[in-house]
């Protein structure tokens, strides 16, 4: 790969997309003549805002963040400058609860300041997608990988039994779609983990390759090689909307009272986790709510009966508080009115990913995802 060049300020949105187009085509005709990437690839990341750009720190644990506007009102340019490095970011905020950071770093640099951004800023947050949300995103797409991790993080593996996993992970890249659907359906078949991490897809007409993207369940796309920097844009804007929708079902059955001349009268409904086997309800307690990643949920417990846990919930990632009542095969959360339901997401998410593959969450019209 060729020596990075420092990235160059753009001034508004067109330039922007120059830019990322320039890049993505130069990637794509080095790789039919070298086999090697001529620069590092566009990334997109998807972030979750409840707050406003004024409100990001200036500092944030080891590094510096510059926030420049440009012609674009909603376009920002982040300059971040840590301990050895310095990086640009332009920050999207169009859509007003789900901003875009795209870059052209590297991906190691930019993901650990990322991991900073969305994980210690109060209301920031990334994307949680579980992996039925991933298999949404596939559809008109040509399949081309994915990656799986499972990693049983609740019970020991002396706790397990034999035919238990407690850790997979697969990566697989292919030219079509069908290796990928082979090896899933595989797994399926046989009981194995199948929570993709991310999902492999490329978007090409007539031969001609539009975007070779991958996106990732925290709602990172990556953008290797393609011809058409706004089909990428499209594609991005796309999993945002059909988030946003899923986040409007999910706050739509959030808990409340509301007084009536006579009593009260209670809208919103628990949301119900069903695990695919009985649980440790008190490890998957201490898990839980010791408010560290991935969960990010403080909590106590305030009522115990045998098979019976209630905790008192936090989510730390904007201080909403909410209540859990954990059985051995299953938990309702109770999400109290104006609470963020990306928490469902994360929970839900986190779950298949670290103790149930098989979990499954409904509200009272059924399965969410």
């Amino acid at each position: 790969m060729a020596k990075k060049k420092a990235a160059p300020i753009v001034a508004s949105r067109t330039e922007l997309h120059k830019l990322m187009e320039k890049t993505i085509n130069t990637n794509l005709r080095s790789m039919e003549e070298r086999g090697e990437y001529a620069e590092y690839a566009v990334k997109t990341n998807i972030i979750e805002s409840n707050c406003k750009i004024d409100e990001i720190p200036n500092n944030l644990s080891e590094y510096h963040i510059e926030i420049r506007k440009t012609q674009d009102k909603y376009l920002y340019v982040l300059v971040i400058r840590g301990k050895n490095e310095s990086f640009v970011l332009y920050l999207d905020t169009f859509f007003n609860r789900f901003w875009k950071l795209y870059n052209i770093e590297e991906s190691i640099i930019v993901d650990r300041f990322i991991d900073q951004f969305t994980n210690t800023i109060l209301r920031i947050d990334s994307l949680w997608m579980p992996h039925q949300m991933l298999n949404e995103i596939e559809k008109g797409y040509k399949n081309v990988g994915f990656s799986i991790r499972f990693k049983q993080e609740v019970l020991n593996e002396e706790e397990l039994s034999e035919e238990e996993i407690s850790q997979l992970s697969i990566r697989l890249w292919s030219k079509g779609s069908k290796p990928s659907n082979e090896i899933v359906t595989l797994l399926e078949n046989n009981g194995f983990p199948t929570t993709k991490t991310s999902t492999r897809l490329l978007n090409a007409t007539d031969d001609e390759i539009k975007f070779l993207d991958e996106v990732y369940y925290d709602g990172k796309i990556t953008v290797s090689k393609g011809t058409d920097i706004e089909d990428h844009v499209q594609f991005v804007d796309s999993i945002i909307d059909e988030y946003a929708k899923k986040m409007v079902l999910i706050e739509a059955e959030r808990m409340y009272f509301e007084p009536q001349e006579v009593g009260l009268k209670i809208h919103g409904n628990p949301f119900e986790l069903r695990f695919s086997k009985s649980q440790s309800i008190e490890k998957l307690s201490e898990k839980l709510t010791n408010s560290t990643k991935p969960f990010r949920i403080w909590g106590v417990v305030h009522d115990k009966e045998e098979d019976f846990l209630r905790i008192a919930g936090v989510d730390t990632h904007t201080g909403d508080k909410f209540d859990i009542d954990l059985m051995p095969d299953y938990g309702r959360l109770y999400l109290p009115k104006h609470a963020c339901g990306n928490l469902i997401f994360r929970l839900y998410t986190n779950i298949q990913h670290s103790l149930d593959p098989g979990v499954k969450i409904c509200d009272e019209h059924g399965q969410l995802f």
